[in-house]
């Protein structure tokens, strides 16, 4: 089994120069595939998140990631957003879909032409089947276990083989706990 790379979501209100400093941490410490910013930040990091080799996505508008360079958006998980998203970003760009703990809205951001579905993996399961489990068997699409991870919750999110996980959002205090969190995700990783 591949270990799950970082997928990291900056919160709104942190200047460019912070999540910059954190996200530069983070990278030395772990695996970091995605950076996902707020559209108000977008244009000053998504260059220097590039360099680090960081697929950087918008959450929100297609039209402020395309002004910022990104290399995508993550929207809703619904049928009409997810396709005009797709839409508008062209088959070059990412676009991921929020599903939340919904299958349904997760199979129709699929069909609709998402490249990733994102999960909030603690909600509540159908049938005792964590939802990140019953993606993972059952599609193709990558998926982020969206809801931020600590440590000890590795062991029970790992077995249903996640592609994508989330550090906890206190990486964002400063790039000493961002390198702390990230690292200590990545030594549960193996």
């Amino acid at each position: 089994m591949t270990a799950p790379r970082f997928f990291l979501a900056a919160p709104e209100g942190l200047a460019a120069s912070e999540l910059l400093a954190c996200l530069k941490a983070a990278c030395e410490a772990g695996d970091v595939a995605s950076l996902l910013v707020p559209a108000s930040v977008a244009k000053d990091v998504t260059a220097a998140a590039q360099e680090l080799g960081v697929a950087v996505l918008v959450s929100g508008e297609a039209r402020d990631a395309a002004r910022a360079g990104a290399d995508g958006i993550q929207v809703e998980a619904d049928t009409e957003t997810v396709a005009a998203a797709r839409e508008q970003m062209g088959k070059d760009r990412f676009v991921g879909a929020n599903a939340g703990g919904s299958r349904h809205f997760a199979m129709e951001a699929a069909e609709a032409g998402a490249d990733y579905v994102a999960f909030d993996q603690k909600a509540a399961s159908i049938g005792g089947e964590p939802i990140i489990r019953w993606w993972s068997d059952m599609m193709e699409i990558p998926c982020v276990a969206f809801t931020p991870v600590e440590p000890q919750d590795l062991d029970i999110l790992l077995p249903q083989k996640p592609d994508f996980i989330r550090p906890s959002d206190a990486m964002w205090q400063g790039a000493d706990d961002a390198r702390r969190i990230v690292s200590a995700l990545s030594q549960h990783l193996g």
